[in-house]
């Protein structure tokens, strides 16, 4: 079997299923516009990995090749299974700051501009931000922040251009006016972004959610600031929506669940709708290998505490992931009671109280900087790791309250960890990767879970409340004022993969670590 080959056999192909014949007629007379922007976010998120991206797959990931294919699973030459290495001959790997900071800029050279500069300190933090060195009129250079707007104008304009479109063929309403506002904001600077975030926050009722931008940090391996453009177009199911409007009522509640250690302060604004959607489309980093199960947007603090966010549950990808990667999984790595309890309702609940808790815990430290930049390149894999544990948490003590079902611990524990160890094979280098290796290891020092004399994972139900109160108050703390060497240290410590639990990873080598993908509008 050749590299290419075997790359692929890691995703079981999988079909998304939608009923595209539930959206209005003017809405389906859309899509063709939503999909030609979304073809530009691709050459957006090119641009931003390396200079040479845009021409490479335009030349090579078109066709049935092996190449052709991969190249489109992952949108790129960047095999997310193994930190972002190319996998084409001739291709090198991406630099830690991508193409969104200068070839040779290191982390402490960023740091000093900044101290020396304290004026530029705002938009070299800022996450739509390019960092450029340019040569300066005494010896030597000098560092300057260009705006998305300005760097990716031509783009953007071409992105705009075919929202713009979409929306001339929609019927007077709130899409529309979205559809029309969000493409003027992408042309414009970050707080005009802002403002179509808030806007999306509180568009409802319309039949699909158009989620496009620079929205995650993930791919920013040299300082985790600067977010990369991505694109989802989701189909809305209203009435399944409905029905987790017990939970989204009960976000205060929810909320004293996670801890604000340290004098920090949370980012809660006043709306957290809950929308159950099947994906049609996806493009720039929203299918870069791995699609989301769901998500919590924006990430943007400002609009988190003054409006709020949503937080969205994408079925169709969830089920498929479900029925072809975790299950299978659980079924080699599980006792056989284990196995039993496991269920889809407690991975659906999970992962829908994982992004509920991303809105939850400390947004800003006592100094007024945001988490994000405090933890720096440790932030990302922490974040997820407070989002999961976090719903865990809120799982063991909210069963059959709030439309959460009355779970049994073992069903949410065997849950659990099935989903964990899929996600670790993703690697630890990528952020759920290590933030799952952090929670296997510290669930099982505390003895929440043990093995069976057959070598299967076996979960200790009384105990997983208890330690799972543990690691979340202790995230929250790193979060809230730890030092880069004290997260240095609990990342190192737990985020690393033992021999047993690499050897238990070795032996699912033959299961599929995921999906790959048709999507209903390809």
């Amino acid at each position: 079997m050749t590299l290419l080959a075997q790359l692929l056999s890691q995703f079981k192909p999988a079909t998304l299923e939608a009923n595209l014949d539930l959206l209005p007629e003017d809405v389906r007379a859309a899509l063709p516009d939503l999909k030609a922007a979304f073809e530009a976010v691709d050459r957006i998120m090119y641009c931003q990995w390396s200079e040479d991206l845009p021409d490479l797959m335009a030349d090579r990931a078109s066709g049935y090749s092996l190449e052709a294919k991969a190249l489109r699973h992952f949108n790129g030459p960047y095999n997310v299974l193994d930190a972002n290495k190319s996998f084409i001959e001739g291709v090198p790997d991406p630099l830690p700051g991508k193409n969104v900071y200068p070839e040779n800029l290191t982390e402490a050279e960023f740091d000093a501009w900044i101290d020396a500069h304290p004026a530029d300190r705002a938009a070299f933090v800022s996450p739509c931000t390019v960092i450029e060195r340019r040569l300066n009129s005494e010896p030597g250079s000098m560092l300057v922040a260009i705006p998305y707007a300005e760097k990716y104008r031509d783009e953007l304009n071409e992105v705009a251009a075919h929202l713009k479109a979409a929306a001339d063929k929609l019927e007077e309403g709130a899409l529309k006016t979205f559809l029309e506002n969000r493409a003027e904001a992408l042309c414009s600077d970050y707080d005009a972004q802002a403002e179509s975030d808030a806007e999306w926050v509180r568009l409802h009722d319309a039949p699909l959610e158009v989620v496009i931008g620079p929205f995650e940090v993930y791919s920013d391996a040299l300082k985790g600031l600067k977010a990369f453009y991505e694109a989802m177009l989701l189909q809305v199911d209203h009435q399944a929506g409905d029905a987790l409007k017990s939970i989204e009522n009960a976000l205060p509640i929810l909320a004293e669940q996670i801890p604000y250690p340290a004098h920090s302060r949370p980012a809660m604004g006043g709306m957290a709708p809950m929308i159950v959607v099947d994906e049609l489309l996806a493009a720039g980093e929203g299918r870069s290998g791995i699609l989301a199960s769901a998500f919590n947007l924006p990430n943007d603090a400002g609009v988190r505490g003054a409006v709020g966010w949503k937080q969205v549950m994408i079925r169709n990808v969830m089920q498929a992931k479900f029925d072809n990667c975790t299950r299978p999984i659980a079924a080699r790595v599980l006792s056989a009671e284990d196995l039993a309890a496991s269920s889809f309702d407690a991975y659906f609940f999970h992962v829908l109280l994982h992004e509920v808790t991303h809105g939850l815990g400390p947004a800003y430290r006592e100094d007024g900087r945001s988490i994000n930049e405090a933890c720096g390149r440790w932030h990302t894999a922490l974040e997820e790791a407070k989002a999961d544990i976090g719903s865990l948490v809120l799982l063991c003590q909210f069963q059959g309250q709030f439309g959460i079902p009355a779970l049994s611990l073992q069903t949410i524990g065997a849950s659990f960890f099935a989903g964990l160890y899929r996600s670790i094979r993703f690697g630890l280098h990528e952020a759920h990767g290590r933030a799952n290796a952090i929670q296997y290891n510290f669930l099982k020092e505390q003895g929440a879970i043990c093995k069976t004399e057959g070598g299967h994972l076996h979960v200790v139900p009384e105990k997983i409340p208890e330690a799972a109160k543990a690691l979340l108050d202790r995230i929250c703390t790193l979060q809230a004022c730890g030092t880069d060497a004290e997260l240095q240290a609990f990342s190192e410590t737990y985020g690393t993969a033992s021999e047993d639990l690499i050897a238990q990873i070795d032996n699912l080598s033959d299961l599929p670590i995921d999906i790959l993908p048709t999507f209903p509008l390809d």
